[in-house]
C-alpha cells in the first residue's frame, strides 16, 4: 500500500469536503494535476459544483491542499519508519522492506512519490505550487534530523556527524531511485537505494 493511501481512507459518512479531497488526491496521483477537470472531481466525488466551490475557491487551491496533504502523508509514513529503527543502518534496513511492500501491493499501482510526480508537472520557474513543494522538503528534513538527534544522544554516531549533509544526500537518492524506476521499470533501481544509501552513509562516518 503506497505512502498516500494509509491516511486516504475516509471515514463512515464524509463531509462534501472530505470527499472532494479525497477523490482529488487520488486522480491526482493516477492522472495528474492538469489531465484531472473540475467536473471529473465533482462526479466522482459525488458533490455539486456549488459545494466544491464552497470549499475550494479554484482547481488551483485544491492543488495546494492535496500536495498539503501528500506531504503529511509521506511524513507520518517517514516517521513511523525512523521510530522503529534504533540505527541509522535498521532504518534503511525498514525503509527498504516499506517501499518494496508497496510495490508488491495488490490493492493499488504504486506510482512513487506523490510530491515528486505533482512537481514534475510543471516548469521549475512556475512559482504555483513552489512553496508548497519547499514545504514538503522542509518538514522532511527536519524530521531526518531530529533522527540523527537523537542518534547522537545515544552515541550510534559522533557529536559532530554532518547530519544536515546525509540527510540531503538520502533524499535525493530516495526521490531518483523512485523516479528512475518508474521510468524503467526495473525494481534494480529500488534494490540500489539501500546499498548506495548505506555507502554515503559510511562516507559520511568516515
Amino acid at each position: 500500500m503506497d505512502q498516500t493511501k494509509n491516511n486516504r481512507k475516509s471515514p463512515i459518512d464524509p463531509s462534501p469536503k472530505q470527499r472532494i479531497l479525497n477523490k482529488a488526491s487520488e486522480l491526482f496521483y493516477f492522472q495528474g494535476f492538469n489531465a484531472t477537470g473540475i467536473n471529473q472531481i465533482i462526479q466522482e466525488s459525488k458533490t455539486a459544483k456549488a459545494s466544491f466551490y464552497d470549499h475550494f475557491p479554484s482547481k488551483e487551491d485544491l492543488g495546494k491542499k492535496v500536495i498539503h496533504r501528500y506531504a503529511v502523508e509521506i511524513l507520518l509514513w517517514f516517521r513511523a519508519i525512523l521510530k522503529s529503527s534504533d540505527s541509522p543502518e535498521a532504518f534503511l534496513d525498514n525503509l527498504e522492506k516499506a517501499i518494496l511492500l508497496q510495490t508488491k501491493s495488490k490493492e493499488e499501482i504504486y506510482q512513487g512519490c506523490p510530491i515528486a510526480l505533482f512537481s514534475a508537472q510543471f516548469p521549475k520557474d512556475d512559482s504555483k505550487f513552489s512553496n508548497q513543494f519547499e514545504d514538503a522538503v522542509k518538514s522532511w528534513e527536519k524530521l531526518f534530523l531530529a533522527f540523527f538527534k537523537k542518534m547522537k544522544e545515544k552515541k550510534r554516531i559522533a557529536s559532530n556527524f554532518n547530519s544536515i549533509g546525509l540527510t540531503r544526500d538520502w533524499i535525493n537518492i530516495y526521490e531518483g531511485c523512485l523516479i528512475t524506476w518508474r521510468m524503467s521499470n526495473n525494481k534494480s533501481y529500488i534494490k540500489s537505494m539501500k546499498p548506495t544509501m548505506l555507502t554515503i552513509y559510511k562516507s559520511y562516518k568516515e
